[in-house]
C-alpha cells in the first residue's frame, strides 16, 4: 500500500520535520492513510514515529513549536495525529507515549489494536518495516484489546449523556462496536467504511446509518436541536446495548 496522494506530501513533509529533532528511527502511516479508507478533510492522519530515546523535555517543546509550524503552514497537518514510542519501551502496550494530537502534546498508551494495524496495514515513510522494530500482535492479544476499548473508554463514555450530542462520539461510538465485532468474530481490522456497512447488525435505524455514512463522505448532516437530542439517546443507548452483547462478563 502506498500514501493517497491527497495526503503523501504532508505525511513525508513531517516525517522529515520531526526526524531531526525527536531522534526517530522508523516513521510510519497507519490508519485509513494504510487502507485506502482516506477521506480528506474528514480523516485523521495517524502516524507512528519509533524514537531512539524517550523525548527530553526541550524535545517537547522543540516538537510542539514543529508542530504547529506545520499547522500555520498546511492546515490540513490540524487533523495530523502522532504518537513518538521510544524503541526500548515499544514492547510495554501499557507505557503511555507521547502522542501529538489536537494541537498539543498528550500521553497515553499505543494500544495493541493500533499496533496490530501498523503490524498488517502500516505504510513506511521513514526506516524499516514496522515488523523490524514493532514486536508481533497475537490474536488474543488483538482481541484482548478491542475489548478493552469498549470496556474502557467507552463504558466511560456511555455514562456521559451530554458528550452524545456531538457527531464525532456517535460516529465514533458505533463505528467502533462493528469494528470491534469484526475483530472479535472474523480476526479482521476493518474500516470505518466497511463498519458503517455492518451497522444494521446493531440494530442502528437506517436514516442514522445514512447520517454517519454522509459524514463519512464529508456531506454536510445539520439537525435541529430537537432530532441532535433524540439521536443522542438512541445513539448512547445502541452503544451501551453493543458492549453487553460483546463484552458481557465485564
Amino acid at each position: 500500500m502506498t500514501l493517497p496522494d491527497s495526503a503523501a506530501a504532508l505525511v513525508r513533509e513531517c516525517a522529515e520535520r520531526v526526524r531531526p529533532l525527536a531522534g526517530v528511527v522508523g516513521f510510519y502511516a497507519g490508519g485509513s492513510l494504510a487502507t485506502g479508507d482516506y477521506h480528506p478533510g474528514v480523516s485523521d492522519l495517524d502516524l507512528i514515529a519509533v524514537i531512539d530515546l524517550s523525548l527530553t523535555p526541550g524535545q517537547e517543546s522543540a516538537l510542539t513549536a514543529e508542530h504547529r509550524a506545520l499547522m500555520a503552514a498546511r492546515p490540513a497537518a490540524a487533523k495530523l495525529h502522532c504518537f513518538y514510542v521510544p524503541l526500548p519501551e515499544i514492547a510495554d502496550v501499557a507505557q503511555p507515549h507521547v502522542n501529538w494530537a489536537h494541537g498539543e502534546l498528550y500521553r497515553r498508551p499505543m494500544s495493541g489494536v493500533v499496533r496490530a494495524d501498523l503490524l498488517r496495514h502500516g505504510v513506511t515513510v521513514l526506516g524499516p518495516p514496522p515488523a523490524e522494530l514493532v514486536p508481533p500482535v497475537s490474536e488474543a492479544e488483538l482481541a484482548d484489546a478491542a475489548r478493552g476499548e469498549l470496556t474502557g473508554y467507552w463504558s466511560g463514555a456511555v455514562a456521559k449523556r451530554h458528550i452524545w450530542l456531538e457527531d464525532v462520539y456517535v460516529d465514533l461510538g458505533l463505528t467502533t462496536l462493528a469494528r470491534v465485532e469484526a475483530t472479535l468474530t472474523e480476526g479482521r481490522l476493518i474500516t470505518k467504511t466497511e463498519a458503517i456497512a455492518r451497522l444494521d447488525r446493531f440494530a442502528v435505524p437506517p436514516d442514522l446509518v445514512a447520517e454517519v455514512a454522509a459524514r463519512r463522505r464529508g456531506e454536510p448532516t445539520p439537525l435541529s436541536g430537537a432530532d441532535r437530542l433524540r439521536r443522542a439517546g438512541v445513539a448512547r443507548r445502541l452503544v451501551a446495548a453493543g458492549i453487553d452483547r460483546l463484552v458481557p462478563a465485564r
